[in-house]
């Protein structure tokens, strides 16, 4: 994650409110972006809502994309190029999960790519950690036998 003291850079931006005392909360939020392999640029702002602070952040930022969060947790992606009241995507920050996958979409929406969906990459990694070591044990015993047969 790129982090630095506001240079002009290409960068989506990061704004939250003072308030909310730990930047460390939403970190999941910033490697949602970097695994998109775009730039962030953080600050602390005075401003209150979300709503605020997501807008600002956009028509700061020179590719029009910013994530504002508020001291009670609630994140909002927004555009520029989008009316200032009828954001993108409002999720909380106390699921990890939600923010990944907002911090992703706001790089996606960068790059011009289809968004994630929150709930069908959910479904994704419920199905991964629903598995248990026996479930695995009995694939990895059955891709092996498969791998034997064919050889």
């Amino acid at each position: 994650m790129k982090i630095n003291n506001g240079n002009e850079i290409q960068a989506i931006h990061v704004y939250y409110n003072a308030q909310l005392n730990e930047p460390s909360l939403f970190r999941t939020l910033l490697y949602g972006v970097e695994e998109e392999g775009v730039p962030t640029f953080v600050k602390e702002s005075q401003q209150k809502t979300a709503l605020e602070l997501s807008y600002q952040a956009a028509l700061d930022s020179t590719l029009g994309v910013g994530i504002g969060i508020d001291q009670d947790g609630q994140m909002i992606l927004h555009y520029t190029k989008l009316d200032k009241t009828q954001p993108l995507f409002k999720e909380n920050i106390r699921d990890s999960f939600k923010q990944r996958i907002l911090g992703a979409n706001a790089a996606r929406l960068v790059k011009g790519m289809p968004f994630k969906s929150f709930e069908a990459e959910k479904e994704k990694v419920s199905l991964e950690d629903s598995l248990t070591k026996e479930d695995i044990t009995r694939i990895v015993a059955l891709v092996l036998k498969r791998l034997q047969a064919t050889d």
